[in-house]
């Protein structure tokens, strides 16, 4: 990839470009000080990495990983997808919740924060205006995700069956279970339910009594998911804290104005 450049020196700009061949357009402190250090001397180098940065050659991701700017149009901005730099900065995560409906093409409002699952310790980012979360999820449920080509990188993403679901295990607010709701009844005719009910299941009890309740409200068949909870008869769940009204079928208290 070839760099676009009025105001690099061409020492610089071999090396930012010789750094893009080898590494890629996200790269580490260590992998540029590897290639600096054949023009300057090991003390001028963090001065150099600062001086790029700051004319906008290298946008700062996290603490030592930067962005290589390759066209002088975009310095100093992000011009990669932001599901490509939340990857980026935890590649042991998939993008989810609302950014992976987004995807799918089942959410079009603005969003600000990038949300995504990993394994690893939940961690926060901020890079320029967005938002970058990291929800640790335990490695029984790290499922449900696809490898996707956006431009020329690999990101994983939740299928829309998971990322609702795990709207569902993370954020249990009547906003998000009314989105939920939404949804489910919006896209009726491109979810799979078959596999919502079964990635479900997987999560334990209280989703299954969750999803079954939601389901039942747009009329899907639930008897698979009755079945897996009929005899859990001594526990309950709330759809969400406020939940003050009862169903008997799931055992599941819930909001009577979130179903109307």
């Amino acid at each position: 990839m070839q760099i676009r450049n009025t105001i690099l020196s061409q020492s610089d700009l071999k090396i930012l470009q010789e750094v893009i061949l080898q590494y890629g357009r996200v790269i580490t402190f260590t992998q540029l000080a590897s290639l600096f250090e054949a023009t300057y001397k090991r003390a001028a180098i963090r001065q150099k990495v600062a001086l790029l940065a700051k004319k906008g050659w290298l946008v700062r991701l996290k603490r030592g990983e930067y962005l290589v700017i390759t066209d002088i149009s975009t310095l100093g901005s992000i011009d990669l997808s932001e599901n490509v730099i939340a990857q980026f900065l935890n590649k042991d995560s998939y993008i989810s919740f609302e950014n992976a409906l987004q995807y799918h093409g089942l959410f079009d409002q603005m969003l600000t924060t990038v949300g995504s699952v990993t394994t690893m310790y939940a961690r926060n980012y901020a890079v320029q205006k967005t938002n970058y979360t990291f929800s640790h999820m335990k490695k029984a449920l790290y499922f449900g995700y696809t490898e996707e080509t956006i431009g020329s990188y690999k990101v994983k993403i939740a299928e829309q069956e998971k990322a609702l679901l795990d709207m569902l295990y993370f954020k249990t607010s009547a906003y998000i279970v009314s989105i939920v709701l939404e949804k489910l009844r919006e896209y009726k005719h491109r979810l799979d339910f078959e596999k919502l009910q079964r990635y479900a299941q997987k999560f334990g009890t209280g989703m299954v009594r969750i999803v079954g309740f939601l389901l039942d409200q747009i009329e899907v068949d639930t008897n698979v998911l009755a079945t897996s909870v009929k005899q859990e008869k001594n526990s309950y769940n709330k759809l969400t804290k406020e939940s003050t009204k009862f169903d008997a079928k799931w055992r599941l208290y819930y909001d009577p104005y979130l179903i109307t």
